[in-house]
């Protein structure tokens, strides 16, 4: 199994007031989360832009020294239906750093999980994996994990007056180059394709100011724009601790429809995702699976 240093619950941030300032909670979001999202759009077309997240679902614990965790992309159901996909590989997020900036994913609507009770859809990182690997490169991202994921209490103190939230995701940049020279992979597995700098800053990254409320049919809402390109973008807030910290923590990921929009938090989230991989035989290492060292 890989190994690799255990994720860690971020710590209290001092905050000042009830609520904590916008520019604490932002500089939090992206010193914890920074490199967790990743862009993509419809395959050849200037269509169906979303943002997706790294997720780590921490499955077992109870193995001496170790933290078994199944690694999925997650995003909004509704953008991840067409035949292929294009990831926007932005600087940051590999090792070393990949000339492409762009990877073409065929069979990209076969490879997501749909869970239509959430309107969400996850995907398990293998082929991203294995494409990093076979092309000598890893991944250096960033993830949201069972620390920074919200519980059931987390999620239970939003209520009717607004609280300060933030979404982290990417925008929709100038048109990428006509007819990039593609390089999709046997298997299925992403290939790449485009010319780095043409195609790096395409999808920047950026976080955008919200609230979330609870509506009256007890669903979370976020009230505040969504840019072209943001859905499926996580939902972070600093839920107040008093003593001027506050706590933050991911909600969820914003769903496209009508303002205000709904948010799929992780109260549900993470109950559903645990339930779609058997939970036996975990000293084995599978697909979907993969250890981190206490």
């Amino acid at each position: 199994m890989a190994e690799t240093p255990a994720p860690e619950s971020p710590s209290p941030v001092p905050a000042a007031g009830d609520a904590a300032p916008e520019s604490l909670v932002v500089n939090a979001v992206l010193d914890l989360a920074g490199r967790a999202t990743l862009p993509y759009q419809e395959g050849r077309a200037e269509r169906n832009f979303g943002t997706a997240f790294w997720y780590n679902d921490l499955v077992d614990t109870t193995m001496p020294g170790r933290e078994v965790i199944r690694q999925y992309l997650v995003t909004a159901e509704p953008l991840t239906r067409h035949a292929l996909g294009q990831w926007t590989l932005r600087s940051g997020l590999s090792e070393p750093e990949q000339t492409a900036g762009v990877l073409m994913m065929p069979d990209f609507a076969q490879k997501w999980i749909r869970l239509p009770d959430l309107g969400i859809a996850v995907m398990p990182t293998v082929d991203l994996h294995r494409h990093a690997e076979a092309k000598r490169w890893s991944w250096t991202t960033e993830e949201i994990t069972e620390g920074l994921a919200a519980r059931d209490a987390d999620i239970a103190a939003i209520g009717t007056d607004p609280l300060p939230a933030y979404l982290l995701g990417h925008g929709v940049g100038p048109a990428a180059p006509e007819d990039p020279a593609e390089d999709e992979d046997d298997a299925g597995e992403a290939g790449e394709a485009g010319e780095a700098k043409k195609s790096r800053d395409v999808r920047p990254q950026a976080v955008v100011p919200g609230t979330v409320v609870r509506d009256a049919d007890g669903s979370i809402r976020w009230h505040g724009p969504l840019p072209a390109g943001y859905a499926g973008a996580p939902v972070f807030a600093g839920l107040p601790l008093g003593d001027e910290q506050f706590n933050l923590v991911c909600a969820g990921l914003v769903l496209p429809g009508e303002a205000p929009y709904t948010v799929a938090t992780f109260d549900r989230i993470r109950p559903a995702v645990r339930a779609l991989a058997p939970t036996n035989d975990l000293r084995r290492r599978h697909w979907w699976q993969r250890s981190r060292k206490s």
